[in-house]
C-alpha cells in the first residue's frame, strides 16, 4: 500500500529537489540589549561574496571587513552561525541597517514561517527539517534580503542546510553577478524545502516497516510507533504550511530588489511546497490505515486464540460426558448400572472409547477445514 502511494505522489523530476520535537534552540534575549556571549560559544560570520568572474569566502572579525565587502561585492551572502554572540548579531544589524524587531524575529527559536516587508529589505522566516536519531526536528532559519545582500540566521546546533548552494557558487554555476541577491535568496530557499524530501522518503520506508509488522507480527508497540508518525507528519504540515503561504507571497512580490527570475524560482518552490503537503497529508492518510490493519490483526489472531480454545472445549465435551457417567454412585449390584464395571478390561475400552471419540472429532473438525492455519 504504501509503495503504490509513493510510486504516483513522488515528484518525477530528473532532478528532484530534495532534504519532532521542535528544535531545542535556546533563544535569545533581543540582540539591542548589548550583553555579551550567553554561552562560552561565539557567533561565527561567514562570509561568501561574488561577481560574475570570482568569489571570496572568509571568516568576518570585525564588522569593518562587513562594510568593505558590501561595499567592493555586488552580491554578499552573510552566514550568522549561533545566536550567541549578541555583540556580534548587534554589529551585522549596524552594518546592514537592520532594525531591532527584525533581528529579534530572526533569533527567535519558535518564530512560525512568515515573509515580512521592513522597507529596504525581506525577512523571510522558514524552518528546516532533519532526523536526529529518529526524531524529527524543525530548525528556525531566517533570511533577510536586501539590495546585493542575503543574511542568514540560525543556530549553532543546526546541520549547514546549504552546502550544495556553497559548492554551487565555489564552481561558478549560479551566475549570481548576473542575477543578483535575489537569485540566491531563491537557491537558499530551494534548497531548504529540497531538504524536507529525504525526511519524507524515510518516512515512506518507515511505513513500509510498520505495514509489513503490522500484517505479520502486531504488538502493542508497532501502535506506538503508528501514533509517533502521524504526530511527526503533523509537526512537518504545521512547518510546511506558513512556508507555502511564504512562498506564494514572494512569488507575487514586486520589490525594487527582487526580479522576474527570483519570483519565478519562488514559484517552483511553491510547487515543491504543494508535492510535499501531498506526501504529507497522503503518509497521514496510510498512518490511519495502518492503524485499522493492526486492530484487524489483533481481532484475527485473537479469533483464532477463540478458534482453538473452542476446538479444545468441543473435544473434551463428549469426554466429560463418559467419564462423568462413568463417575455417578450408584448400586453396583443393579443390573440397570453402568455396563462393564465388573469387566476385567472395562477401564481400557472406557479409554478406547474416548481415543475414538476424540480422534474421530479431530478428523471431523479437519474435514469441515477449522483446524487448518489461515494464511
Amino acid at each position: 500500500m504504501v509503495a503504490v502511494f509513493r510510486s504516483f505522489a513522488m515528484p518525477s523530476r530528473k532532478h528532484r529537489r530534495r532534504r519532532r520535537r521542535r528544535s531545542s534552540s535556546h533563544g535569545l534575549t533581543a540582540p539591542s540589549t548589548g550583553e555579551g556571549s550567553s554561552s562560552g560559544q561565539p557567533t561565527i560570520l561567514r562570509l561568501t561574496a561574488c561577481d560574475g568572474t570570482s568569489t571570496h569566502e572568509s571568516t568576518v572579525l570585525s564588522p569593518q571587513e562587513l562594510t568593505i565587502a558590501r561595499e567592493k561585492w555586488p552580491v554578499v551572502w552573510l552566514d550568522v552561525d549561533g545566536f550567541e554572540d549578541l555583540a556580534a548579531i548587534r554589529s551585522v544589524g549596524d552594518v546592514f541597517e537592520i532594525g531591532e524587531l527584525a533581528l529579534e524575529d530572526a533569533t527567535t527559536p519558535d518564530e512560525r514561517p512568515k515573509v515580512e516587508v521592513f522597507g529596504h529589505q525581506v525577512l523571510i522566516a522558514v524552518r528546516m527539517a532533519r532526523f536526529e536519531g529518529d526524531t524529527i526536528v524543525t530548525d528556525p532559519m531566517a533570511i533577510f534580503l536586501g539590495d546585493r545582500y542575503v543574511i542568514t540566521f540560525h543556530d549553532r546546533t543546526v546541520p549547514d542546510g546549504f552546502a550544495s548552494v556553497r559548492e554551487r557558487i565555489r564552481h561558478g554555476r549560479t551566475r549570481l553577478g548576473q542575477l543578483g541577491a535575489d537569485h540566491l535568496c531563491a537557491l537558499l530557499l530551494d534548497a531548504v524545502i529540497d531538504g524536507y524530501f529525504p525526511v519524507l522518503e524515510r518516512f515512506g520506508d518507515r511505513l513500509e516497516e510498520i505495514e509489513d509488522e503490522a500484517l505479520e507480527n502486531p504488538t502493542r508497540r508497532l501502535l506506538g510507533q503508528i501514533h509517533d508518525v502521524r504526530n511527526d507528519l503533523m509537526t512537518l504540515r504545521r512547518s510546511l504550511w506558513p512556508t507555502r503561504d511564504v512562498l506564494h507571497a514572494l512569488g507575487r512580490e514586486s520589490t525594487a530588489f527582487v526580479g522576474d527570475h527570483a519570483r519565478q524560482h519562488f514559484r517552483d518552490s511553491y510547487d515543491h511546497t504543494m508535492e510535499l503537503l501531498d506526501l504529507t497529508e497522503g503518509y497521514r492518510e496510510i498512518g490511519s490505515d495502518l492503524r485499522d490493519i493492526y486492530l484487524a490483526s489483533i481481532n484475527n489472531r485473537m479469533n483464532d486464540v477463540m478458534k482453538v480454545l473452542t476446538v479444545i472445549a468441543t473435544i473434551f465435551m463428549p469426554l466429560t460426558f463418559i467419564t462423568g457417567y462413568y463417575g455417578m454412585n450408584f448400586n453396583t449390584q443393579s443390573p440397570w448400572n453402568m455396563p462393564m464395571l465388573n469387566f476385567r478390561y472395562g477401564g481400557l475400552v472406557a479409554a478406547g472409547i474416548m481415543a475414538f471419540t476424540t480422534i474421530g472429532m479431530v478428523v471431523f473438525f479437519w474435514q469441515r477445514g477449522w483446524l487448518k492455519r489461515w494464511h
